[in-house]
């Protein structure tokens, strides 16, 4: 299935990306740039360049398009890893599929428990457990794989260690980041009423949007590196 052949053996470092393979994890598989990804979870990889995954959500079924090679992102203890696959075998309505590599994996390595500090032009909307507002952004302080810190004008504060529902728009992004994620700290912001930063550790959050979100990183990295 897919048009794309893969690479010849030899080009493709498989013993890399085996490696993040692991039985257990849990991936992100984009069947087309249309659709959102479908989680899958990694059920064994063999010797020889194929692997086996099942789908997280048994009434989400995706549609196999014959044109279309899928996109798999995979978190990795050091790194980022994406991967265009081609669809050798498709089970139970692509409950199980048999995956192969189309071409080598794309490793963007990460920075663990660092943020930017940013000011451009991110949007989000926020809903905190045992509030019925839902709260849009008033500015996004600082952003990172792990977490982000919000300005919120809000009636009162917000108890740490509540339970957060947070979507996000970056720039250049069609699509919104979800997460879910924990209050670190809520502190009124000196001389304006009601106003709070609000820290957000994610505590549920896809490899997808981890990538994008440390590429996002990356980019805005080197664009003050090159104001210098």
């Amino acid at each position: 299935m897919g048009n794309m052949l893969p690479l010849e053996i030899e080009k493709i470092d498989w013993p890399a990306i085996r490696s993040t393979l692991k039985p257990g994890t849990k991936i992100d598989v984009q069947f087309n740039q249309f659709d959102a990804p479908v989680a899958y979870v990694i059920v064994m990889a063999l010797d020889i360049p194929v692997f086996f995954c099942r789908r997280v959500e048994a009434d989400v079924a995706p549609t196999l398009e014959l044109s279309e090679n899928p996109m798999v992102y995979i978190p990795t203890t050091r790194d980022l890893c994406s991967l265009r696959v081609v669809v050798k075998e498709s089970v139970l309505g692509a409950e199980y599929l048999a995956l192969m590599p189309a071409e080598n994996a794309k490793f963007l390595r990460r920075r663990r428990s660092i943020r930017i500090r940013t000011w451009e032009n991110i949007s989000y909307r926020v809903q905190f457990d045992g509030k019925s507002n839902i709260y849009k952004g008033v500015a996004v302080e600082d952003l990172g794989r792990g977490g982000i810190g919000l300005l919120v004008y809000a009636a009162g504060p917000v108890e740490q260690g509540v339970s957060a529902q947070i979507k996000i728009n970056l720039p250049g992004e069609s699509e919104q980041l979800a997460a879910s994620g924990e209050v670190t700290h809520c502190i009124a912001q000196d001389n304006m009423p009601r106003m709070y930063r609000v820290g957000i550790r994610f505590v549920t959050i896809s490899p997808r949007n981890q990538q994008t979100i440390a590429m996002y990183m990356e980019q805005a990295r080197l664009k003050d590196k090159s104001k210098t």
